[in-house]
């Protein structure tokens, strides 16, 4: 597919759909993977086990976690690092971190109907996308997100980023 960034080599073996690399952390329901959903076990895995949420490898001594304008608030987010590599593909193939798309999910994901949203797939659905940034991090701590009921979440209170960046608008 033309408009799919490059894969890297790391990740030639992974499952793809729609010509994307299937996350690590990313649940399937019928043979359909729900790219933006995750399996909480795999979120934990990747937190506490330093593991990179895409590829599922042990993360280097950089890693990159992506926030919102309100987890930077935080200083913590719900989402697990990546690896350096993976970080460069999720920023061109995600279409959210890519800002590709301009607003989350109007309803759940089809694969899901019947069942309700979670509690943070509700607060955002049909939202504007909010700007994504890159915190480089060497370490985090886990610990539970403030604003987000019982989620764990990495976070850079204690152990200063590397630096923060926003992710370029398309």
């Amino acid at each position: 597919m033309p408009d799919q960034p490059d894969i890297p080599v790391h990740l030639a073996g992974r499952q793809r759909q729609g010509g994307l690399v299937v996350p690590w952390i990313t649940p399937a329901v019928g043979g359909v993977h729900l790219f933006g959903t995750v399996i909480a076990s795999a979120q934990r895995a990747c937190l506490h086990g330093r593991l990179c949420q895409v590829c599922g490898q042990r993360l280097p001594g950089r890693s990159v976690l992506f926030a919102r304008a309100a987890d930077l608030r935080n200083r913590c987010t719900v989402e697990p690092a990546t690896c350096p590599a993976c970080a460069a593909y999720s920023t061109r193939a995600c279409p959210m971190l890519s800002r590709r798309r301009d607003h989350y999910r109007a309803s759940g994901h089809p694969a899901l109907a019947g069942l309700p949203p979670s509690d943070d797939a509700r607060l955002r659905q049909a939202a504007p996308a909010e700007p994504w940034f890159a915190v480089w991090v060497r370490d985090y701590d886990v610990r539970v997100h403030p604003a987000r009921t019982g989620l764990l979440a990495a976070s850079w209170a204690r152990i200063p980023p590397l630096t923060i960046r926003p992710l370029p608008t398309t």
